[in-house]
């Protein structure tokens, strides 16, 4: 039996228009929630002047019990969340100008995503249906693991061989052909 858990997410996130002169619009995530089947990625939700609302399509969440401790993490905040990914669509492959390149409960997972990328990286706040399967998901696999202090090794300083031969050799005066000589 596996001993990961996956569910199936939908991600809505708006397209909004800009008050940037230096860009038309920008995406933001605003939800995520167990994925329905009657929606398709693309799908409009709601629409005026300013801006879009789209279904982003559907996305696994995978979670894994060797990331509990980032998942613990999440729930030690105050509100525990997801982090909703949205990377450029560049290659035309799907319908939006952007799609769900990840969704995580792991806060650890999302900061690798900020870095150095041009991803859009949003913390949403975990529905509960999902926050309980999680709950459930760490009493199964979540072990304390509890802090140890570490102690310096005893250190034998006569083994150590640093400083105790010399770096250079002395010359002789007196030695003829040298800078004394």
């Amino acid at each position: 039996m596996s001993r990961e858990m996956t569910i199936r997410l939908g991600v809505i996130a708006e397209r909004r228009q800009s008050v940037s002169r230096w860009a038309k619009d920008y995406w933001i995530p605003v939800g995520v929630m167990l994925a329905p089947a009657d929606l398709q990625a693309g799908d409009v939700l709601v629409s005026d002047d300013r801006m879009t609302r789209y279904y982003m399509g559907r996305f696994e969440m995978v979670c894994y019990p060797a990331d509990t401790e980032a998942y613990v993490e999440n729930f030690d905040s105050r509100v525990p969340a997801l982090y909703v990914v949205l990377r450029r669509d560049t290659e035309a492959l799907h319908p939006l100008d952007w799609f769900v390149h990840l969704v995580t409960a792991s806060p650890h997972e999302a900061q690798d995503c900020e870095v150095g990328s041009e991803d859009i990286v949003e913390r949403l706040p975990m529905p509960p249906e999902i926050e309980a399967a999680m709950i459930e998901f760490l009493d199964s696999y979540h072990v304390e693991k509890k802090f140890v202090k570490r102690r310096r090794d005893k250190l034998d300083i006569e083994e150590q061989k640093f400083g105790k031969q010399p770096i250079f050799l002395e010359r002789k005066r007196g030695g003829g052909g040298g800078l004394d000589g």
